[in-house]
């Protein structure tokens, strides 16, 4: 629950700070002038945001307390570590931003998806045999993402020369403050959807129970596990198309659409593929409530599919002149999400969550799928593409519904090994994906002359 509510609300917090970064820091793309003192005015920019959504916080926080007044009081007293992490994470978005910008996007990876993950494991580990209580162990927690801020801003002055002092005529005649904060208000309701999706169901079934957030948070990981490659791929992808964008080179742009669709629908295929196939002998590891979060994970692995075959259509809409757009897409969408869980949670319990993440991931991708295929002409699917849907469908059902009935462990190794031969055989054998053999290593295509 407190790294949910951060989730979203680092990103009012920050202000669009990421997205503002990445589209404008090439326009004052300069080594020898220190980019105009642009990595200073991040800091700024950030910290002014902070400064008034903690006023803004401060303002509502005993309507967010009465709201989880019944089922989470635990949330409610342990609330100043919400406001830690957030403020953490608002500098987090800023500093990543920065490193994406300017193309080195290696060790950022490494942070948020590597070491913060094993610094997270450690401090459970140190909680469970009784090194930290509760209090320590979460103020541990949210130093691991202070650990991770640290050493992005390390990294920053290892890879650059930054400027502390922005160069405030150079911005102002050049891009203009008025358009940055207007495009930090659009982008801050475009990124709370695609946060919201992750977090505002958890938040809205925390509200009738910590326990159900707990197995839903869980269940719902697993899905959102599908998704991992496509965030990765976005943070390399996102400044490229930035550029392109810049320089209006459209070709570049339909290059990275196309091939990112084919190889994150095949990638997510196959990665669907395992969680649907084994989600009742994953959850066995867990204590027996969680058998309740089995339909939770396969609606949110349905909407995680759904995101990873539909490519890196978000960096391609925030970043065009049509990014109006964004906004408007995500404000009805963020009001469907909202309604769907008032709506169908007090009947559907977690499920009622996970189907209104299911259905505005959905919708969502609907959206941006149609719109770039009008106003840039691009449309990256073609009758390949269906026969790999359905034959995703069809592994994952036969996977889901056919029990070994052996040990949990082995039924899993024994689904992963006959499900990937059968699905990479038939993409191979049935030559659905020709246009990514380019990236296959040449002493590969040496040795078997069925990928030339």
């Amino acid at each position: 629950m407190i790294l949910g509510f951060a989730a979203v609300m680092s990103i009012l917090f920050s202000f669009g700070i990421s997205a503002v970064t990445i589209k404008y820091l090439p326009r004052t793309f300069d080594k020898d002038h220190k980019h105009r003192g642009f990595f200073g005015f991040v800091i700024i920019y950030t910290t002014i945001s902070v400064v008034v959504g903690l006023i803004f916080l401060y303002a509502v926080k005993s309507l967010i307390f009465r709201f989880y007044a019944n089922g989470s009081q635990a949330f409610i007293e342990h609330f100043n570590f919400v406001i830690l992490l957030t403020i953490i994470n608002a500098y987090i978005l800023g500093l990543n931003s920065y490193c994406i910008a300017l193309l080195k996007t290696t060790f950022t990876t490494f942070l948020n998806d590597v070491l913060s993950k094993i610094l997270f494991i450690v401090i459970i580990f140190l909680h469970f045999f009784g090194y930290l209580n509760l209090e320590q162990f979460l103020f541990a927690f949210c130093m691991t993402y202070g650990i991770t801020c640290i050493l992005l801003i390390v990294n920053i002055f290892f890879i650059d020369r930054p400027g502390f002092v922005p160069d405030s005529k150079y911005i102002e005649e050049n891009i203009g403050y008025r358009p940055i904060i207007r495009y930090g208000i659009i982008i801050t309701v475009t990124a709370m959807n695609s946060v919201g999706l992750k977090y505002l169901d958890t938040l809205f079934v925390g509200a009738i129970s910590l326990g159900h957030a707990g197995i839903y948070s869980v269940a719902a990981f697993i899905g959102l596990m599908i998704e991992i490659p496509l965030n990765a791929l976005e943070r390399i992808a996102n400044p490229s198309i930035a550029h392109a964008m810049a320089s209006k080179n459209i070709n570049e742009i339909k290059n990275i659409y196309y091939l990112s669709s084919r190889f994150l629908l095949f990638l997510g295929g196959w990665l669907f593929i395992m969680v649907v196939s084994n989600i009742h002998d994953l959850l066995t590891f867990l204590p027996s409530d969680y058998q309740d979060g089995t339909s939770v994970t396969i609606f949110i692995s349905c909407g995680a599919l759904i995101n990873m075959a539909t490519g890196i259509n978000y960096p391609i809409l925030i970043n065009s002149d049509k990014y109006i757009w964004a906004s408007i897409f995500n404000i009805s969408l963020v009001s469907m999400t909202v309604i769907g869980n008032i709506l169908l949670i007090p009947y559907l319990g977690m499920l009622g969550a996970a189907v209104t993440s299911f259905a505005a991931s959905a919708i969502y991708n609907l959206l941006k799928f149609l719109f770039i295929k009008k106003r840039f002409k691009l449309q990256p699917f073609d009758y390949k593409s269906l026969y790999v849907f359905l034959l995703i469908l069809i592994l994952s059902a036969s996977g889901y519904f056919i029990q070994i009935g052996i040990l949990p462990l082995l039924s899993i190794l024994t689904k992963i090994v006959l499900l990937t031969i059968i699905y990479l055989g038939t993409i191979i054998l049935a030559r659905w994906s020709t246009d990514l053999y380019q990236y296959i290593p040449p002493f590969i295509k040496k040795r078997f002359k069925f990928f030339n």
